[in-house]
């Protein structure tokens, strides 16, 4: 028992020593190269520094070009920015804006070409279906109003499209069937989008379906055309 307790005593001992002599070493190590210490340890407290002032840089610098992307509303300013940040996802939002401008100053071959150009980048499809909505809005506006009411049609049988977007789409076949006196046609595609139920919050569907049930009654209470019956040729008697 006695020898156990004198080999535990010489091993803690020994650990004691090992301990002791590591921080002389330590102490000794810090000692003699506490400079080249502090210079590493200020080298990486300026790294860091550094790395939190460009990362706030470039946030800020990203925030100025997204603002003078979502300000810029002229022909002339939109240019400017889709020339100088075309990398930048909002600028598509831009290029959106701008083609809308076109159609609104009649310029549609100018509004297809941005309508191309967003097809070709990277855009969500959001923007895709936005895009082929305002197209069919295009040919409306050129007068092209069977072209468009079939554009409208086709985009709200599709079923890849939410909700709203098909709403709008069938609305926009009725109200141009209606238009161009296809009745039967109109009340198809206004029922489509009638028979829409949308959420508690969806008020975009909600428009549509209230504009189109609107339309739909004015429809059903629209006074028929008279059939005008012919009138039968009077019998000549031949004269006496």
């Amino acid at each position: 028992m006695t020898a156990d307790k004198n080999k535990k005593k010489a091993l803690d001992a020994e650990i004691t020593d090992a301990l002791l002599d590591d921080f002389d070493k330590f102490e000794h190590f810090a000692t003699t190269y506490w400079k080249q210490i502090a210079g590493v340890a200020v080298l990486i407290v300026v790294g860091v520094a550094l790395w939190v002032m460009i990362s706030d840089s470039r946030k800020a610098s990203e925030r100025k070009i997204n603002d003078a992307i979502c300000n810029a509303k002229t022909e002339a300013e939109i240019i400017k920015v889709l020339k100088e940040y075309p990398a930048y996802s909002a600028a598509n939002y831009a290029r959106l804006r701008l083609a809308k401008i076109y159609l609104n100053e009649k310029k549609y071959a100018k509004a297809y070409e941005q309508f191309k150009l967003l097809r070709a980048s990277s855009i969500p499809r959001e923007m895709t279906w936005r895009i082929s909505l305002d197209e069919a809005y295009a040919l409306e506006l050129e007068g092209k109003k069977t072209a468009a009411a079939a554009k409208f049609a086709e985009l709200g049988a599709n079923p890849s499209l939410p909700d709203g977007f098909r709403c709008e789409a069938n609305y926009g076949a009725g109200r141009l069937y209606t238009a161009l006196k296809k009745n039967d046609k109109a009340r198809k595609y206004l029922t489509k989008a009638s028979k829409v139920r949308p959420g508690i919050n969806n008020q975009t569907s909600r428009f549509w379906v209230d504009q189109a049930k609107f339309l739909l009654i004015r429809l059903d209470k629209a006074p028929k055309k008279n059939i005008v019956k012919p009138v039968p040729a009077k019998k000549i008697k031949p004269k006496k």
